[in-house]
């Protein structure tokens, strides 16, 4: 394939990704000016990609927003096995006898990538739904997912040394997020204090497989709604849906295509 044809995979890809932190929309001259590219190159691309239902274009707005297919290709991603619903359903379990929320998901690049969420029996709604990312470093089970890797590792994904706040709780500096992170090596659990969503405390554990962390699990309370006694009941619940969900994945091992 030759070097144009790579350019103009890169090109749609970086169409889409900018579309898809828009939910506002975009215009056409916004996404000339985000992606450096003149107007005559991008153009013929947003044609394709609207025909195509990739991306929907509002005449009224003159603006382009994440089109059908683009919903129908991620929910096979999530839907195409009977895993994720066998996950969801020990979860599920869980935010029963909780009454609160519940997130497992995966490490993509330095984000998590929610896939699972169980929140029916809980009286308040956390605002991250499947397919939502947030920095790794930011929420509960996203330090988790991080304690597999040492603090050597952790300096060279965050080279400059501070970390992007998301909210005033936010870890500030690599520093305090690897001393973090070594408790979670020792402890195996992990915790977020209205660090991605202010009001909101989550403690999480990792999901293994073969001594190789997979994903994270977490439960996700409101600030007024935890104390000591509710977190100790929060682990044991977390442990021994840990231990089921990896026997779930062991015995499916050929149908886990997330990470």
């Amino acid at each position: 394939m030759s070097t144009v044809d790579h350019r103009t995979t890169s090109r749609i890809l970086d169409i889409l990704e900018t579309v898809a932190t828009h939910s506002e929309g975009i215009s056409l001259s916004e996404l000339s000016r985000e992606l450096s590219m003149p107007k005559s190159s991008i153009h013929p691309l947003l044609a394709t990609l609207s025909e195509r239902k990739y991306l929907n274009y509002n005449k009224r707005e003159l603006r382009y927003f994440i089109g059908e297919n683009l919903f129908v290709l991620g929910n096979k991603y999530v839907n195409d096995t009977d895993l994720l619903e066998k996950i969801k359903n020990v979860l599920l379990s869980v935010a029963a006898k909780t009454s609160e929320t519940l997130y497992f998901g995966v490490l993509s690049k330095l984000d998590v990538l929610y896939l699972v969420k169980a929140d029916q029996y809980s009286k308040f709604r956390v605002v991250s739904n499947p397919g939502n990312k947030l920095p790794a470093y930011s929420t509960g089970y996203g330090k988790a997912l991080l304690s597999q890797f040492s603090p050597e590792q952790i300096r060279e994904f965050y080279p400059e040394g501070t970390l992007k706040p998301i909210t005033a709780n936010t870890i500030a500096d690599v520093e305090t997020l690897n001393k973090q992170l070594e408790d979670i090596r020792k402890t195996g659990f992990s915790y977020e204090r209205g660090e991605s969503t202010t009001g909101i405390q989550c403690v999480a554990v990792t999901i293994c497989h073969e001594h190789a962390i997979l994903a994270g699990m977490s439960i996700a309370v409101p600030e007024f709604h935890y104390d000591a006694v509710r977190e100790n009941q929060f682990k044991e619940y977390l442990i021994a849906a840990k231990q089921e969900i990896e026997k779930i994945i062991a015995d499916n091992r050929s149908q886990w295509n997330y990470s």
